[in-house]
């Protein structure tokens, strides 16, 4: 068996150097900036390419919602471009292929993007300002119904998942088909290189479906017209999400990126070939196609031969079986920005809406049992996460851990633990852990929990679930939730989780400090008042216990030796990233 052992690059968040007017430009890392040369590269292969996923497709549009899941982006990664990208180690990339973009003023803070003039949907129609301007009205928060939620706010008109950065964006102004757009924010923005999604959507697409034409769509959006915007929104919300072995129309899933999906057998397999109309450099290998294969099963299925690439959560028994397959494969093993934590259900009437018992749970759960057992003997170096927003590895961990957090749930008091919960008479209390099935890490560290928590009085349930996602929006399926946020390194990207009535915190969590904090460390460019902030933060989630963080990621990538390209990726990207650069030598 090959090795390779990769390690962890520190992703910088971006600061006030990063608004310099010399942004413009990539570097040597620029991915996709091809010539347009459709023709197959030296060395492109027609035999296919089968990679491992663990989860089915269920939506073209991965920036709503209901689509914006890890298991959509696996896919995506080769079908929907953007002007940039994550590399391989968090870092962003970006894809001159489809477009540049620079910082032309820095008070106020704006953006030239330039799409690439020979830049087209698999369809023909070009990729312009249409579609930006559609990103722009569907993520900035502008548009609300006339409804209000159970908050008693109103219902935001597109259904995201975070308006974070895009709500500093004025309405952009362009005429249609326009190559170049500029994003003018009302305040700086730290991360302003990354509000633009990687998998910009199709204007003409949303248009048509909703009745009209792609002009009409640009002038609705000018004129703040709700009663055309109305059914761009109800196609856009869940128009594009799709059931398993759904019957593929091209005509309303283009491609932007190097691969169109081609075919779906449910349960099986989705398959996805050269665009055609790909105007960067075309893929390596002509056809990828992804199977659908419980995590248990794909080291099992890379011995057979059934898939070439797999790259399933880390569990002892599974280094132990990809060590036994010798020269059979490769195997490259790393850090990964994607953290598992346990999330309490804080809605009004449930259990952890006492913070009492949230401290007791808290108090009863063996952390560093759990990175002893599970973890270290896939990475050594692997220890118990004390943070949210801020990864091991990273320089300023220390100093904040040092700060926010006092060590009170290093280890299991489970007399401590008990005397909480009796004084709040829950003895016995049945305590629901949601996890993603089947996941034998995932199992095992329930099973931990289970061992500690029941001496102190609670009564853990496993409870298993094939769809994770759906569960935790559904707050009456379970008292805590044990699941992973994929990160990426972007800094503003963790104000959608922890603010009040925010698209990713289904909790019922609510603190007004945190609210504070979070909406000045989006518009905050020194680095020493990044971390007072994010000190801040972390200290009021560890206080309210929001959630009990676990440990980072060890990522394991292994593939077939005769595949060339596989990396390991840190990022929420996953190993499909650059499924356009995987090549077969024999």
């Amino acid at each position: 068996m090959t090795t390779k052992r990769r390690g962890m690059a520190f992703f910088a968040v971006l600061t006030a150097g990063a608004l310099a007017l010399s942004a413009c430009g990539g570097d040597d890392d620029d991915s996709g900036s091809g010539s347009g040369d459709t023709e197959s590269p030296a060395g492109s292969s027609g035999t296919p390419i089968t990679v491992a996923s663990d989860a089915e497709f269920t939506s073209y549009n991965g920036n709503s919602e209901t689509g914006n899941g890890t298991w959509n982006t696996f896919v995506l990664n080769g079908v929907l471009d953007g002007f940039w990208d994550f590399g391989p180690q968090g870092e962003i990339v970006r894809n001159e292929a489809f477009g540049t973009y620079e910082v032309t003023s820095e008070d106020p803070l704006t953006v030239r993007y330039t799409f690439a003039e020979n830049a087209v949907w698999s369809d023909g129609e070009p990729i312009d300002c249409d579609d930006l301007l559609l990103e722009w009205a569907t993520q900035s928060g502008q548009y609300m119904t006339d409804q209000v939620g159970e908050d008693g706010q109103p219902i935001p008109l597109f259904a995201v998942p975070g308006t974070t950065g895009y709500d500093l964006v004025a309405k952009p102004t362009c005429q249609p088909g326009d190559k170049e757009v500029e994003y003018v924010y009302s305040e700086p923005f730290a991360d302003w290189e990354v509000v633009t999604n990687s998998s910009m959507l199709p204007a003409h697409v949303a248009a048509e479906q909703a009745g009209m034409t792609a002009e009409d769509l640009v002038t609705a959006i000018q004129n703040d017209d709700m009663a055309a915007l109305t059914p761009v929104a109800e196609f856009w919300n869940t128009g594009w999400d799709m059931g398993p072995g759904a019957l593929l129309d091209q005509a309303v899933i283009p491609a932007s990126g190097p691969y169109t999906i081609d075919s779906w057998e449910a349960g099986q397999s989705l398959t996805l070939v050269a665009n055609e109309n790909y105007y960067g450099d075309p893929p390596a290998t002509d056809t990828i196609v992804i199977r659908f294969i419980q995590q248990d099963q794909q080291v099992q299925a890379l011995a057979n031969g059934e898939v070439d690439v797999i790259a399933p959560q880390v569990s002892v028994d599974l280094v132990q079986a990809l060590e036994g397959l010798g020269d059979q494969v490769t195997m490259i093993t790393g850090d990964e920005m994607t953290w598992e934590h346990l999330d309490f259900n804080q809605t009004e009437g449930a259990v952890f809406a006492d913070p009492n018992l949230r401290q007791a749970f808290a108090m009863c759960v063996p952390r560093q049992q759990i990175v002893e057992n599970l973890i270290q003997p896939a990475n050594p170096e692997a220890v118990v996460m004390n943070l949210r927003e801020i990864f091991p590895w990273d320089p300023t961990y220390d100093q904040v851990v040092g700060e926010a957090y006092d060590g009170q749930f290093d280890e299991p008091d489970i007399e401590g633990a008990k005397a909480l919960i009796d004084a709040a008479g829950a003895a016995g209390t049945q305590i629901r852990v949601l996890r993603s099935d089947p996941n034998p890490r995932r199992a095992d560290t329930v099973a931990a929990i289970k061992a500690s928590c029941d001496q102190a009085g609670f009564e853990i349930v496993d409870t298993p679930t094939p769809d994770l996602g759906a569960g935790i929006v559904d707050v009456t399926s379970y008292e805590v939730a044990l699941f992973a946020w994929a990160g990426s390194g972007v800094m503003s990207s963790g104000a959608s989780l922890y603010r009040t009535n925010e698209g990713q915190n289904p909790y019922g969590y609510s603190n007004p400090d945190v609210d504070a904090a979070w909406t000045e460390l989006i518009v905050t460019v020194d680095e020493d008042r990044q971390t007072e902030l994010l000190t801040e933060i972390e200290t009021n989630l560890w206080n309210d216990l929001f959630s009990i963080p676990l440990y980072a990621h060890p990522g394991v990538t292994a593939h077939n030796p005769a595949i060339e390209g596989v990396q390991q990726n840190a990022a929420q990207t996953q190993v499909s990233f650059n499924m356009e650069e995987w090549s077969r030598t024999s």
